[in-house]
């Protein structure tokens, strides 16, 4: 009788994860250490405006993260993102910018065509393992 009653409650966890997605499974997160480079024209991007000494922006042709440094601070500019299929949360990352200030820096990914993306702009001063500070969250595709 206990094997039938397992048996029975790990088939409708089953089933409830195959009509709701993503909430059976933990979404796994991604930290990509961003490479040095030169973002394109500004009709290519969505850009956040520069708050907290960090600017954001997203290529959506080419789902990269733009992420420029722009305070001397000793502080990583980072961009932590999420990405949402079906209204589900589907993945999600932080896009980490450790080069010197006045810096523009990338993280190259490959998201869902008609998927959502959230990002938010910080800084993370890495060395002291402090939580890092945040601008608001804003729709980039």
């Amino acid at each position: 009788m206990r094997k039938i009653i397992l048996s029975l409650s790990m088939a409708v966890a089953a089933v409830i994860g195959l009509a709701m997605p993503g909430t059976a499974m933990a979404v796994d997160y991604e930290t990509d250490y961003a490479v040095v480079g030169t973002p394109p024209s500004g009709e290519l991007l969505r850009c956040d405006v520069l708050r907290v000494g960090v600017q954001v922006c997203f290529e959506v042709s080419g789902d990269r993260w733009w992420v420029l440094d722009n305070d001397s601070d000793g502080k990583s500019a980072i961009v932590d993102w999420e990405n949402y299929r079906g209204g589900s949360l589907y993945r999600s990352g932080r896009c980490v910018n450790s080069h010197t200030a006045g810096t523009w820096a990338s993280c190259n990914k490959n998201y869902y065509e008609g998927s959502v993306l959230y990002g938010r702009a910080g800084v993370w001063n890495r060395s002291t393992g402090a939580e890092p500070v945040y601008a608001g969250w804003l729709q980039f595709m």
